[in-house]
């Protein structure tokens, strides 16, 4: 099979790409209103249906579905088919709750997801451990786009990026410096300190503002790469059907049905990834930033077709491509989508499209890494810094910290990729670290909201019991204590979270038992709101 030679011109066209996104972010701080915490982080609530239906769409499918879902396609084979029907429930939940709570952001002002928690519960417990574990999930979630992003250059540029890094290095008396480093690493870090930056300063600039309008761009370049890549993918060297013939003869294994052990598998993954997809931050505060509720309902109705789109062509990327590009390990699976589309010929149209594809991987990675480092900077700033380390802080005061924190976070994360590189960690790995832990907040939402009955020490015995859980399993099995992170087939979260919803539906019937004036729950009623006070 003949590879295409990319590099220069995929880094040329991935720069004219980047300035578009710095102008956004100047574009963004221009039509900003005023210096507030919600102008900044959630653009003043004023989007439309284009606009908050690509925000949702780029930031929804990033990294993960276009690299690391095609990644776990390719090892698991056929199977693997049922990822779609995890994104699907995962929508289906975020449908369900969304109207609810943004009638409750309307009343009451919210801004993170802690603002709801600590409103429905008045518990500061329940709302420090809520911001700590969607931080610690939001801090892995970039973490992932980080290493796709060096994973999706080091396979575009060949070698290009090392070239000109190593030319700048020598010109400034450097090169000692990058002597020692593989080429491939230079491709990695080099792309990933790029991009980052780019992304700072926009973010920076603009907020979630000139986050969303980005994401307008890199949603309609990844709508297009999707029908570039179902163009590729079935319309050379006999599409689905030779695929499924080769790996009939070379892993037959990978067209098997799955076992009991395989269904437990099934089982686990559609509970992490359902609840925990589902109650992404940075997907909350996006409810929180509609114009009005009638756009929020067409926004999530489109959403809903979506997965048909990204996570169905992920796993045909990841399934084709083991039988083109057969013996990938774990963690070079994850770059089958970079190798299925280069290897595709070598006519100038294909190499442009495929030119096209790559950027727009590369656009819906870094519309989930803004988003992300956006919602976390915004927990901190107003659930941390402001509710406890500096209360009378301005608007302004807060917004210089939480931008601070973002690129400090961000210089950590940075770094956490570099190790990630050298442990060669896979994004189905970090997908897993991230999932187990943030679908403890799912109790605290879906019963606060849809259950009267929720009582606040029950919600934080539930999720400390749950985090508990989960973290002694994963801590046993890199101790060396047990071999596995899922007893039974089933993942440390998913026992987490069994236990996280029996303490809320236990504990809370029991205090309805013994229940006096003072320790009634601050509930919301059924219909439009939370009870004042």
């Amino acid at each position: 099979m003949k590879t295409l030679e990319l590099g220069s011109e995929t880094l040329a066209f991935v720069g004219c790409y980047l300035m578009v996104m710095i102008g956004l972010g100047l574009l963004g701080r221009a039509r900003s209103r005023e210096a507030s915490l919600a102008d900044f982080y959630l653009g003043g609530s004023s989007f439309g249906v284009v606009v908050l239906f690509l925000t949702f769409f780029a930031t929804q499918y990033s990294g993960n579905t276009l690299l690391g879902f095609a990644g776990r396609a390719y090892q698991r084979g056929a199977s693997y088919i049922v990822s779609v029907t995890f994104m699907i429930l995962a929508i289906t939940i975020l449908v369900a709750y969304a109207p609810r709570l943004y009638r409750l952001s309307r009343r009451f002002g919210y801004i993170t997801p802690a603002d709801f928690v600590f409103h429905r519960f008045r518990s500061h417990g329940l709302r420090v451990l809520t911001v700590l574990l969607l931080s610690w999930g939001l801090a892995n979630y970039i973490l992932e786009q980080l290493v796709a992003m060096g994973r999706g250059v080091e396979a575009m540029a060949g070698g290009k990026l090392t070239a000109v890094i190593v030319a700048l290095c020598r010109k400034v008396g450097l090169s000692s410096m990058v002597a020692e480093v593989a080429p491939g690493e230079l491709d990695f870090m080099g792309g990933v300190l790029i991009l980052v930056l780019v992304m700072l300063v926009y973010e920076s600039l603009g907020g979630m503002r000139a986050v969303a309008w980005t994401d307008v761009i890199q949603g309609g370049l990844l709508f297009a790469g999707c029908g570039c890549i179902l163009y590729i993918l079935l319309g050379t060297e006999g599409g689905l059907a030779a695929a499924t013939e080769t790996i009939s003869r070379a892993t037959p294994e990978k067209l098997r049905l799955p076992d009991a052990a395989g269904l437990r598998s099934w089982v686990s993954t559609l509970v992490l990834l359902s609840f925990g997809v589902a109650f992404y931050p940075h997907a909350i505060q996006r409810v929180f930033a509609a114009r009005d509720q009638a756009v929020l309902r067409r926004s999530l109705g489109l959403m809903a077709f979506m997965p048909l789109v990204t996570t169905l062509l992920a796993f045909l990327l990841g399934y084709i491509g083991s039988a083109r590009f057969p013996g990938l390990g774990q963690s070079e699976s994850d770059k089958i989508t970079v190798l299925v589309l280069t290897g595709m010929g070598d006519s100038l149209f294909i190499k442009w499209l495929v030119i096209v594809v790559l950027t727009a991987v590369l656009a819906a990675i870094m519309s989930t890494a803004d988003s992300a480092l956006l919602s976390v900077a915004s927990m901190f700033t107003k659930d941390i810094y402001k509710a406890y380390l500096r209360p009378d802080a301005t608007p302004a005061q807060c917004l210089r910290v939480g931008k601070r924190f973002g690129w400090f976070l961000m210089c950590l994360l940075v770094l956490s990729a570099y190790a990630s590189l050298k442990t060669q960690s896979s994004i189905w790995l970090l997908i897993k670290l991230k999932l187990e832990f943030m679908v403890q907040i799912s109790p605290a939402f879906l019963l606060g909201l849809f259950w009267r009955g929720l009582r606040p020490r029950a919600a934080l015995a539930g999720m400390i019991a749950g985090t508990a859980v989960t973290l002694v399993i994963w801590a046993g099995s890199i101790l060396g204590a047990w071999t596995t992170r899922s007893p039974l087939g089933f993942s440390a979260g998913v026992w987490g979270l069994t236990l996280n919803y029996a303490f809320c539906v236990i504990g809370s019937a029991s205090a309805r038992l013994t229940q006096t004036e003072t320790d009634a729950p601050h509930l919301p009623p059924a219909a439009d709101g939370p009870a004042a006070g």
